[in-house]
């Protein structure tokens, strides 16, 4: 009997220690796993950081690139420059001519308009400000009225006639324009004319006696746009001439000079736009 509870216990025993074996394989064994599992996992989260730091570095050379070629293609885009494009065909078309390269305006330059014409030696160019902006020397141009017209005579034997230069006058009254300039006043049909005379150039201011207009203020502002854009280098003599009484379209300021052989005659609806543009010459 004793025997029998001796071999009993040690079966019990045997049994509970191979338990205890099986469980601590078993423990070793997913500790094992869920270290593998965790090293697995670290590695593809590494992977995957690394592939989205690339993508973000690429993406962001990509915006970089594309704001570069972006602000490169800006700043080579040339200006919108209509008076330089039609002096550009009007040299081509007239050449030798004398040309300006300013549209001598305050405003509506994005609309200018120019159109020629060519007749023998004479050589007209028409500068005007459109509802819209036209092709170079388009026949829809023709309606429209020049705020500005040059004119180019080639071999002029009327040079003088045309350039029509007034000598100095002498022995009538005078009017004080500023500290260096001098000018007579004179009268006659109707007209009442402000005159001085510097160099090869005569000016002469016209007003209307009938309507009481007084040339002098006029001289006076128009001295002082000469003093400040000049007049263009003449070979014999030049001649400025403003008609006071402005309207619409009118061409009241002319301008005549002679370069070598060939006159040249600006007409113009507004003083300072004349002088801007003859300053532009070239």
């Amino acid at each position: 009997m004793k025997n029998k509870l001796g071999i009993t216990a040690a079966a019990i025993l045997a049994a509970v220690s191979l338990a205890a074996c099986s469980n601590g394989n078993n423990q070793s064994s997913s500790q094992s796993s869920k270290t593998s599992s965790s090293k697995i996992v670290k590695k593809n989260t590494n992977k995957q950081s690394a592939q989205s730091s690339e993508k973000e570095q690429s993406s962001s050379s990509s915006n970089s690139s594309s704001s570069s070629s972006s602000q490169k293609a800006s700043s080579q885009a040339p200006e919108h420059d209509r008076m330089g494009y039609f002096t550009g065909k009007l040299r081509k078309a007239l050449p030798g001519m004398l040309l300006p390269t300013k549209d001598g305006l305050g405003t509506g330059s994005d609309k200018l308009n120019v159109r020629y014409t060519s007749s023998g030696d004479t050589n007209t160019v028409y500068y005007s400000v459109g509802d819209t902006a036209k092709d170079f020397n388009s026949d829809s141009v023709k309606n429209e009225r020049p705020y500005a017209v040059l004119k180019e005579v080639k071999n002029a034997s009327n040079a003088e006639d045309i350039i029509n230069y007034s000598p100095e006058q002498k022995g009538l009254p005078t009017k004080k324009l500023d500290d260096n300039t001098t000018g007579t006043i004179q009268g006659a049909a109707g007209q009442r004319y402000l005159q001085w005379n510097k160099d090869k150039w005569s000016f002469v201011i016209q007003a209307n006696s009938m309507m009481k207009k007084d040339p002098t203020d006029r001289g006076k502002e128009v001295l002082a746009l000469v003093n400040q854009y000049g007049v263009p280098s003449t070979s014999t003599h030049g001649n400025l001439h403003v008609t006071l009484g402005d309207h619409m379209g009118s061409l009241n300021t002319v301008i005549a000079w002679q370069d070598g052989k060939n006159v040249y005659e600006l007409k113009a609806h507004d003083t300072e736009t004349a002088l801007k543009m003859l300053n532009s010459l070239k």
